[in-house]
């Protein structure tokens, strides 16, 4: 491995590229292969803005609050928290279109509120024959209408809410009807969700009086408006930026169209490129990786479109080869058997990544399917309230759990207690929160201690969440009225999960997440058939496999059927891919 202040002509090289990227004029596209430092670029971009005051600021938008928060830090830790400030935005791509193209036009009665799902409060679709929460249906927005259609998403609906669909005596045209009545009623109370925000910001800009409201402000105030992470843009994504463009913002879009792998909201990767070579003739790629070895950006280029040549590894030089495990699949839970030895899956990979010097710590294991992974169950979000209570019961008592699922349990728990306490007000916690002078970490504290306070969930777990209800000390305000806000049903209960002391996620959620050694689960048959044979362009499930290969830094395993192992180290070899078999 070179030294990190070694200047290497690689280094040097790939150095330059970022240097050409920071500089670039607007409007611009910057390619940027897996772990080119895209964060580090676009904040070194917004740090040479001088210090004076300015009248036009940069917006800087991603797609997670994870970025954002990086963004935000690098300013503040370089002494430049007046970058953070306006007249410059530093936020999430639905808060950008919510503050300066949606919010502007909304009335002021009710308070206006973005929510991060209709999950955040209690929003039932009801006088059909059964009744679903709003946030099981997900919806669809087509850009190329005029104005955009919309549509409840029927083929993207969880198995759960398919199966309460087909048992019911309504059919879909009423049910749409009652869903787009009850989003209407929420909407009008002040609420919106991101998807809201995208087709109320589509409408807004393809109207004209409602344009020459919002569109001089914004481009008095930015000079230019950087999108990070790019390939994640939807069709409407796309279809709002192109009127930005259009109407003379100057965009800057940082991405990797290899790396689109949300094409069940409509972010498909040729259209980004469409898209791109439309805003500039020209690229400013980013090819030096700054994460990985050059043999897992030689394996990454086995399943990037095009048959590419690799990344070039900046810092790295280990020659450890990608291990094949051999596996036997359990249907679910995680119990996964390396096939030659019998052992757990998870014990023969830390055994192995022991041995190149990864310790389990730094090891994580993925895969499509969270079915597919050891480790705690993750909620649904299509779950009754108490089998959500349940999974947060269960995430306050699991060591290692992350904050954003503790903060996700402690909301859940809170909503039912609220459900309880406030059975007349509408709205989530945070409306109600407001509506009594409740602090945030009051709500928090007693929503944590009371998940707590719960038994372990079983199959008559109701009448114990019940009495523990009646028994918890309510907050100010409270007027409980008999059994109203009571979570029915029998909560599912999970089956009890493998431990494996390494970290587990689905490839969606570990997007900007690295870790030394990684492990990919390939369960399903015919999966080194569609390696060979199939054309990331099209295929979505080969784009996952590669944003989960390229979050490894030394060490990358992949444990498939056993059947299938021979033909995926012949591929592989073939492709000039060292491979030991396990």
């Amino acid at each position: 491995m070179t030294g990190p202040g070694q200047v290497t002509p690689v280094r040097a090289r790939a150095e330059a590229q970022q240097q050409a990227a920071v500089a670039v004029p607007a409007p611009a596209f910057i390619p940027a292969c897996p772990g080119a430092g895209k964060t580090h670029v676009i904040t070194s971009r917004h740090l040479q803005l001088p210090r004076r005051r300015l009248r036009k600021g940069r917006a800087l938008i991603s797609f997670t609050r994870v970025a954002r928060d990086q963004m935000i830090r690098r300013c503040r830790k370089t002494g430049r928290a007046d970058l953070v400030q306006a007249p410059h935005f530093i936020g999430t791509l639905d808060s950008f279109l919510w503050e300066f193209l949606v919010k502007p036009l909304r009335a002021a009665d009710p308070v206006p509120r973005l929510l991060e799902s209709w999950a955040s409060i209690k929003a039932p679709v009801e006088d059909v024959d059964r009744v679903i929460s709003l946030h099981r249906f997900p919806m669809t927005i087509d850009p190329s209408q005029n104005p955009a259609g919309e549509a409840v998403a029927w083929d993207k609906l969880r198995y759960e809410t398919r199966q309460l669909i087909e048992a019911s005596s309504y059919s879909r045209r009423a049910w749409e009807k009652r869903i787009f009545d009850t989003r209407k009623s929420w909407c009008e109370q002040g609420y919106h969700t991101g998807h809201e925000a995208r087709f109320l910001a589509l409408w807004n800009l393809r109207n004209a009086k409602a344009a020459a409201t919002l569109l001089p402000p914004l481009l008095s105030r930015f000079s230019e408006v950087m999108v990070d992470e790019a390939q994640d843009c939807s069709a409407a994504d796309l279809a709002i930026l192109q009127l930005l463009h259009n109407a003379g913002l100057p965009l800057v879009l940082v991405g990797d169209p290899d790396q689109a792998i949300y094409a069940w909201r409509g972010a498909e990767p040729q259209a980004l490129r469409s898209f791109a070579a439309g805003l500039s003739p020209t690229t400013h790629p980013l090819t030096g990786n700054w994460r990985s070895s050059p043999v897992i950006c030689g394996l990454a280029a086995t399943l990037r479109t095009g048959q590419s040549p690799p990344d070039t590894s900046v810092v790295r030089d280990d020659a450890t080869p990608v291990l094949l495990l051999p596996a036997r699949f359990a249907a679910s839970g995680g119990r996964h058997l390396h096939a030659p030895s019998g052992a757990s899956l998870f014990d023969t990979f830390g055994a192995l990544a022991k041995e190149y010097a990864v310790q389990a710590q730094d090891c994580l294991v993925t895969a499509f399917k969270y079915a597919t992974l050891p480790g705690i169950n993750r909620e649904k979000p299509d779950t009754s309230a108490i089998s959500s209570l349940a999974w947060a019961r269960t995430t306050v008592n699991t060591p290692g759990v992350s904050g954003e699922d503790l903060a996700r349990a402690c909301l859940i728990a809170a909503r039912v207690l609220f459900g309880y306490w406030y059975p007349e007000q509408v709205g989530g916690p945070d409306r109600i929160s407001a509506a009594h002078g409740l602090p945030a970490n009051q709500v928090n504290r007693s929503a944590f201690a009371f998940l707590h306070s719960l038994p372990p969930p079983h199959k008559k777990w109701g009448p114990q969440v019940w009495q523990a209800m009646k028994a918890w000390p309510p907050l100010p305000g409270a007027a409980p009225q008999g059994k109203k806000g009571l979570p029915a049903g029998v909560p599912t209960v999970a089956r009890r999960q493998v431990t494996t002391g390494m970290r587990t996620n689905i490839v969606h959620q570990l997007k900007g997440d690295e870790a030394d050694g990684v492990l990919l689960l390939l369960p399903d048959a015919g999966s080194v058939q569609r390696w060979a044979t199939g054309d990331p362009a099209t295929d979505e499930v080969l784009r996952v496999w590669y944003v989960a290969v390229t979050r490894a830094r030394r060490l990358a395993a992949i444990a498939l059927l056993e059947e299938e192992t021979d033909a995926l180290t012949r591929l592989l070899t073939e492709r000039q891919i060292p491979v030991r078999v396990v």
